[in-house]
């Protein structure tokens, strides 16, 4: 049996995306989740790939933090779990 647990990752393992998407590296970039008020650079983040998507989870709460969903031709990021991403 797979525990959920298994299946995380962390940041880093979705650096290249907002490379490719922002043109820069943000995996140091210091993000505070909206729903506990932790501050942690986004390669701290609780990553799932094993969804319809990416979905980066606070490690401290659990709460959805950045969601990214690829299409044929279009991108969708969700940041409303972020309430702070500095660049």
């Amino acid at each position: 049996m797979i525990e959920t647990r298994d299946l995380v990752l962390d940041g880093n393992a979705i650096g290249w995306l907002p490379l490719e998407l922002f043109g820069t590296d943000l995996t140091a970039a210091p993000c505070t989740c909206d729903h506990c008020g932790a501050c942690e650079e986004m390669a701290r983040l609780d990553v799932y790939v094993q969804c319809p998507g990416v979905v980066a989870r606070c490690r401290h709460c659990g709460g959805v933090v950045i969601t990214i969903v690829r299409g044929p031709t279009r991108t969708w990021v969700d940041l409303v779990g972020a309430r702070r991403l500095e660049l």
